[in-house]
């Protein structure tokens, strides 16, 4: 064979060697970049999961706060049915996401507001984040009247220098607003508040411990006007009196009862609607300890209680 023929073999060999060798080598370089690009994909994910639990909250609808209206209500059905059409429409302008449950006392108790509240909260705090407690007598007018999210903490809509009846500083009923963390932190009300009044006043004082700053809408200039009061008085007296020792047991912090004690049963759960604005009916009875809160019943009322419980075991 030429020498030019063997050398052109030998340059073809080396080639082919070298093709070889590299190929050999590069090999293992491609499964090290695989396993290192699932690596850092994998080390993301955690992060990814960290949000999730935010965009999944069962409490907010479609990426909005849900509020829950809750209405303590007995006896009251001409206020409710302009009451629920009104308020529907005027937080439907505001675009929020709500729902309203009417708390309807149907033991033979006298009414306690406090405790239809705490009985409210603890039967929509699955579906909303925060609660306004509602008087089912007082419409707002304003439309810069904001239901909005408290955030900070409660928010205070039907304000002192607004609602139509009560203008003392501390006054904190009628309309607030409170979400469902704090609503927790201060045990929701007090369960002692049997008959009309006085319960939101000791909510004012747990607000104070807690160290919760109330709210209030400001830059109004409709004033006393903001708000309509559609309570009759003439046609509804309310329950204002005060038996046994009520008064003097109700004038301080209530240290012991709250959402955490409050005592019920659902008798029913209606959905309705009224001039096609939805509406949720929990029907509530309260149950009384009478040994601790005579005051739940009136006086006369007492001997219906003692026939009631002389065949029942003392629990």
């Amino acid at each position: 064979m030429a020498r030019g023929s063997v050398t052109r073999l030998l340059l073809i060999l080396i080639a082919l060697t070298l093709c070889v060798v590299f190929f050999l080598a590069l090999a293992p370089m491609q499964d090290a970049v695989c396993s290192c690009s699932k690596t850092k994909s994998e080390g993301k994910q955690p992060k990814e999961r960290d949000v999730e639990p935010e965009a999944e909250d069962s409490s907010i609808t479609n990426g909005r706060h849900k509020i829950a209206i809750l209405v303590p209500f007995r006896d009251r059905f001409e206020e409710l049915m302009e009451f629920v059409p009104y308020l529907s429409q005027f937080l439907r302008q505001q675009g929020k996401s709500y729902k309203i449950f009417v708390l309807n006392q149907v033991d033979k108790y006298r009414f306690n507001r406090a405790s239809l509240i705490n009985v409210g909260y603890l039967e929509s705090k699955g579906e909303c984040d925060h609660v306004a407690m509602h008087d089912v007598d007082l419409l707002p007018v304003n439309p810069d009247l904001l239901y909005k999210f408290p955030e900070e903490g409660p928010y205070h809509l039907a304000a002192p220098h607004l609602h139509p009846l009560y203008h003392y500083k501390t006054f904190v009923g009628g309309i607030l607003l409170i979400k469902n963390e704090h609503f927790e932190k201060l045990n929701g009300l007090s369960n002692r508040y049997w008959g009309w009044g006085r319960e939101d006043d000791e909510f004012y004082v747990r607000l104070k411990k807690a160290n919760l700053q109330v709210s209030r809408p400001g830059n109004l200039t409709t004033g006393y006007r903001s708000f309509r009061h559609i309570h009759d008085k003439q046609k509804r007296p309310r329950d204002n009196y005060r038996y046994f020792d009520q008064r003097e047991k109700t004038k301080r912090l209530d240290r012991e009862t709250g959402v955490a004690t409050v005592q019920y049963s659902i008798e029913s759960k209606r959905e309705l609607t009224i001039d096609t604005f939805p509406v949720t009916i929990l029907n509530i009875m309260l149950e009384c300890d009478v040994r601790t809160t005579p005051w739940c019943l009136r006086p006369e009322d007492h001997q219906w209680y003692l026939n009631q419980t002389k065949d029942k075991p003392q629990r």
